[in-house]
């Protein structure tokens, strides 16, 4: 994880840094750590921000959703085409605690939701009774945790299917170029495999890019959030599942998240 605004490479991929270097999308890596916080603030899980004025989230079975994420986007370091402004926040629900598949897609809104504030309330005006709620013993994230961020640069991902139009070796990727005999794809892939939690920058994919054969989800060209597991953090979902969120970089820009392409993956399926 980078600790400032550049980013390592190893000796072997050095001779490409400038190939690598353009394809670097800026990024914010999260850090859940453990502190009281108030309804305003960035966090994972929790209680949420909800004015009074706003009904909580259900899902397609009529019921209520989690919290998974929420940024408070005036105290966190800027992203280019985030707002700059505002709450945004991340809800799922609670039948993906559950699920067997080894990936589930959604574009519709129904099983997941993802609101944005363009303003941030006083505290007097927002709902904090929160009993109504019961999470499984199985959601993603069991506890509230304060976020902090790391601003840097990425370079493309190993999985994300742009990387062979962004970057352009003059050389088969299967090509050695290390003395220990590893090739340039063996190398990219420790250095890049870009399985962080985040907000911006690239993808991490268990298998491959889902959106590489079809023309209506490479329309969702901006990572907005990824979650990953960590045992370490309390986070799981699944069998070492990833959680991920997609946007048009138009729409986002424009502060409209009524389109966002959600995709949630784990290694192995379970048999009923």
């Amino acid at each position: 994880m980078p600790t400032d605004y550049s980013f390592h490479l190893p000796n072997p991929l050095e001779g490409f840094r400038k190939s690598i270097e353009s394809s670097a999308s800026d990024a914010l890596w999260l850090t859940p750590v453990q502190q009281k916080l108030g309804l305003t603030d960035s966090k994972f899980a929790g209680k949420p921000y909800l004015p009074k004025s706003h009904l909580y989230p259900k899902d397609s079975d009529g019921q209520y959703m989690p919290l998974l994420a929420q940024f408070n986007l005036e105290q966190m370091p800027s992203l280019p085409d985030f707002p700059a402004k505002g709450l945004l926040q991340f809800f799922i629900s609670e039948q993906f605690s559950y699920s067997r598949e080894k990936k589930e897609e959604r574009l519709f809104q129904q099983d997941f939701k993802v609101r944005y504030f363009p303003s941030i309330l006083p505290e007097s005006q927002l709902v904090d009774d929160f009993s109504f709620l019961k999470t499984s013993c199985t959601f993603p994230i069991q506890k509230e945790m304060k976020v902090d961020f790391t601003r840097g640069l990425e370079p493309v991902s190993s999985s994300d299917y742009r990387r062979k139009y962004l970057l352009h070796p003059s050389f088969s990727k299967d090509h050695v170029i290390s003395e220990d005999g590893r090739t340039f794809e063996e190398i990219y892939n420790e250095a890049f495999l870009a399985a962080d939690h985040k907000l911006g920058g690239y993808p991490y994919f268990i298998e491959q890019d889902t959106r590489k054969d079809s023309a209506l989800l490479k329309k969702f060209d901006t990572l907005l959030l990824q979650i990953v597991s960590n045992d370490e953090q309390g986070i799981m979902y699944g069998d070492s599942g990833i959680l991920k969120f997609f946007i048009n970089k138009k729409s986002l820009r424009e502060g409209d998240f009524s389109s966002v392409y959600f995709i949630a993956e784990q290694y192995d399926s379970f048999s009923p």
